[in-house]
């Protein structure tokens, strides 16, 4: 009887991506959260190549790991913080 790693390993790594999705909605620090969406758009992609399917999983990782999260994080550092408060910001 042969032993197959395979479906482990597929349950091991979508449980990593639905604890990173939700990491995502916990966590109160946009930077972090933002990482944590790589977390799981890689999740996502290992996902796709459980599927068999090479090019879907390398598209996902060069359009939303590499474009759409450096997107996101562009934009939060270049935005203006404001503090939470009656006061005004410097």
């Amino acid at each position: 009887m042969a032993f197959d790693l395979a479906p482990i390993t597929f349950m091991v790594f979508a449980g990593l991506t639905v604890g990173a999705a939700i990491s995502v909605l916990v966590t109160k620090e946009i930077v972090r959260s933002a990482v944590f969406l790589a977390f799981t758009f890689v999740g996502v992609a290992i996902t796709y190549l459980f599927l068999n399917s090479e090019f879907i999983s390398l598209i996902q990782i060069l359009v939303y790991v590499g474009a759409i999260n450096v997107l996101i994080l562009f934009g939060v550092m270049l935005t203006k913080r404001r503090l939470m408060g009656g006061g005004a910001c410097e």
